[in-house]
């Protein structure tokens, strides 16, 4: 098994052995400043979050290149994988939005779902019938359906939530 670590301030993603915990060969050359990483269920690919390219940078993890670029929302921060792997949540930290991709075209689907101000971290269920995403300036989390990419609840909570993580129970 292996970890793909975003390196912020060198455009670049690290591919660590977890066997070894030893670097994997050269970093992978990403979009400007890389932040959020998810990889499908399957292994199979990973997606990055190019932060001031406004892009996902797609690696097959197989050969650890970038087999597609995709253009998202306004500084994109978090990516979360559905169970099923066909679609990756990315949020657009500066327009307010979540952008869905296929990951069977590596294209955006639809057009972007609006949540609150500054979204940052992005969950899916593990069933993967929502998805939820914090939103930093609005002190709420949205809650999509997955279903429909609608939003289906706003939630408030503390001051400037950022991560979100989902039980299986």
């Amino acid at each position: 098994t292996r970890a793909y670590v975003t390196n912020f301030n060198s455009a670049t993603v690290s591919v660590i052995s977890t066997a070894t915990n030893t670097v994997i060969g050269t970093p992978i050359t990403v979009g400007i400043s890389p932040y959020g990483v998810a990889i499908t269920p399957d292994g199979t690919r990973a997606y990055v979050t190019n932060q001031n390219s406004s892009t996902v940078s797609v690696i097959n993890t197989a050969t650890n290149l970038v087999i597609g670029i995709v253009t998202v929302g306004l500084n994109p921060r978090g990516v979360a994988i559905t169970p099923d792997g066909t679609r990756a949540y990315v949020t657009n930290f500066n327009s307010a939005t979540v952008s869905v991709i296929s990951t069977a075209t590596n294209t955006v689907i639809g057009t972007p779902i609006t949540v609150g101000a500054n979204p940052v971290g992005v969950a899916v269920t593990p069933d993967g019938t929502r998805a939820y995403v914090t939103n930093n300036g609005a002190s709420t989390v949205s809650v999509i359906s997955t279903a429909t990419n609608t939003v289906i609840g706003t939630v408030t909570t503390g001051t400037a939530p950022a991560g979100v993580a989902i039980t299986t129970f």
